[in-house]
């Protein structure tokens, strides 16, 4: 396990691919038709489908190609296991196949949480540099409320970063004592889902403002072996930031063999403050980073052929992300998605067993200074109980 102070990053895994396999394959879609443990953030209401234990294990990976200013960008590669369960509550009466639990866990290879602080007026990716190096936990419950009607809760945990770093100077040597603290940030979700008519469901999910923080106090007691005093440092900023948002969609079947999806994400990213802030009180203020509110549109279909015990779907999707990031210092690009994915169900008289896989191509619309691409890719087994 390892616990890194580096650089500013920008969001949580589930927020930059999605969570599970399915929804990643399907260009982030999935407020209006997801179930199982991909609902827990895409749309909990969604938790309600299953009527199985289902255990989902997964993997996920993304290899980085970015530009900053015509030289080459190292960005930390992407690599995590993916964890997920779905839990009918088994209920008699009213409450018959009318409530359950999700599960999602992201937990990137080696890492606890990971930020860097560079200098404010070091140029920097905002929403690329290390985004998917912390946990995040998700938790939800769905509820069927009417036959036609789903609501669901959830929150998604973060963890977040604080302690103390003294330097002491005993007796001539000079030492160093280090305590640090995980604590956890929590998030709000909330959806609802609408099945209008036989070929035609709406959803809509409210995320809230989700950070992952550290805050390092570094003091000194070094008068005696030094001729000036030392002032503390504090570094603190913001590892990991997803905006508050809050996404609609509308789930078209028009075959039985085939769903569209289409919909749009609004993200709040004008709320996004200083990712690091100053080390010492006397540094001169820093500028607002100036971010601004986004709109995502998404499309995407998945078309699904059955036979005897097996059923096998085929998904492909496009999402247009443009960029908070409008400062001189905080940069990024807007962003080209194309996805694909499939999905293999069998199903026998005593488990269901299934296999999700996916791929997405980011290309980084190029502007002055910021170019690239970007690939992830992962899939999933899982198992009923």
């Amino acid at each position: 396990m390892v616990i890194a102070i580096a650089r500013l990053s920008g969001a949580s895994e589930p927020e930059m691919f999605g969570m599970g396999a399915r929804t990643p394959g399907m260009a982030g879609t999935g407020v209006a038709d997801a179930e199982g443990y991909d609902a827990t953030y895409t749309n909990p209401a969604g938790l309600v489908g299953p009527t199985a234990r289902r255990l989902t294990l997964g993997y996920v990976h993304a290899g980085y190609r970015l530009n900053l200013d015509g030289a080459h960008r190292p960005v930390d590669t992407t690599d995590g296991l993916v964890l997920g369960a779905d839990i009918p509550i088994p209920f008699g009466g009213i409450l018959r196949d009318r409530v359950a639990l999700g599960l999602g866990f992201y937990f990137p290879f080696g890492v606890i949480n990971r930020a860097r602080a560079p200098f404010p007026d070091e140029p920097r990716l905002a929403l690329l540099d290390t985004r998917t190096q912390v946990v995040s936990v998700l938790v939800a419950a769905g509820v069927r409320v009417h036959e036609r009607v789903d609501i669901g809760v959830g929150v998604l945990a973060l963890a977040a970063l604080v302690g103390t770093i003294s330097i002491a100077d005993l007796g001539g040597r000079i030492t160093t004592v280090a305590e640090e603290q995980l604590t956890t940030s929590l998030s709000p979700i909330v959806g609802v889902r609408v099945r209008t008519l036989r070929w035609l469901t709406l959803g809509a999910v409210f995320r809230g403002e989700s950070k992952s923080t550290y805050d390092i106090e570094i003091t000194n007691s070094l008068g005696s072996a030094l001729p000036l005093t030392l002032p503390t440092l504090r570094i603190a900023g913001v590892a990991q930031y997803d905006p508050m948002q809050a996404a609609v969609e509308a789930a078209f079947k028009p075959l039985r063999w085939l769903t569209i999806d289409a919909g749009v994400t609004w993200k709040h990213w004008s709320a996004f403050g200083l990712p690091t802030e100053n080390a010492t009180l006397g540094a001169p203020a820093q500028p607002p980073p100036g971010f601004v509110d986004t709109a995502v549109p998404r499309v995407a279909a998945e078309a699904t052929r059955r036979w005897a015990h097996w059923s096998l779907s085929g998904r492909a999707g496009y999402f247009f992300e443009p960029t908070g990031a409008r400062g001189p210092v905080l940069l990024d690009a807007d962003r080209h998605v194309l996805t694909f994915g499939a999905g293999l169900t069998w199903t026998s008289r005593l488990t269901t067993l299934q296999l999700d896989g996916f791929v997405q191509w980011h290309h980084l619309q190029p502007n002055a200074r910021v170019s690239g691409d970007f690939a992830s890719f992962g899939f999933s087994v899982g198992v009923d109980l």
